[in-house]
């Protein structure tokens, strides 16, 4: 009766050592995620379109083709806007940049900033059309 037992818990720690393992398998694989999102929260900051194409490994003008390519945003003027699918969720801001030209007239320009919670939803869409950002590549 007692080698019985101890058979049957040799096989019950050799099952939950094959567990532990596989757990641990899993978690190498969504550290980096985790560690993504978590990078990505800390900041309060609207960020530019350049920053978040660095995470992809792009230039910002290569992200934007691609986020038009993909029917996020599209160019009127000199701004990047959304297409009203993804309009008024909070992902874009503009800011009004003033400048001076050579004659030192002041002028000023908008440029598109994207929330942390737009760089949320382009982590996900982007993830779901198979772009993964360079840190899980």
């Amino acid at each position: 009766m007692a080698d019985k037992v101890v058979d049957s818990l040799k096989e019950r720690c050799k099952f939950l050592g094959g567990q532990v393992i596989e757990q641990q398998k899993v978690i190498e694989e969504l550290q980096p995620k985790a560690s993504y999102y978590d990078m990505i929260l800390q900041c309060k900051d609207l960020i530019a379109t350049t920053t978040i194409a660095k995470d992809y490994g792009m230039s910002a003008k290569k992200f934007n083709v691609m986020l038009h390519d993909m029917g996020v945003q599209f160019k009127q003027g000199d701004i990047w806007v959304l297409y009203a699918k993804y309009q008024g969720q909070g992902y874009l801001k503009a800011k009004t940049h003033n400048y001076a030209d050579t004659a030192g007239i002041q002028h000023s320009k908008e440029h598109s900033y994207w929330t942390q919670k737009g760089r949320l939803f382009l982590y996900d869409f982007l993830k779901q059309q198979g772009v993964f950002p360079v840190m899980e590549q």
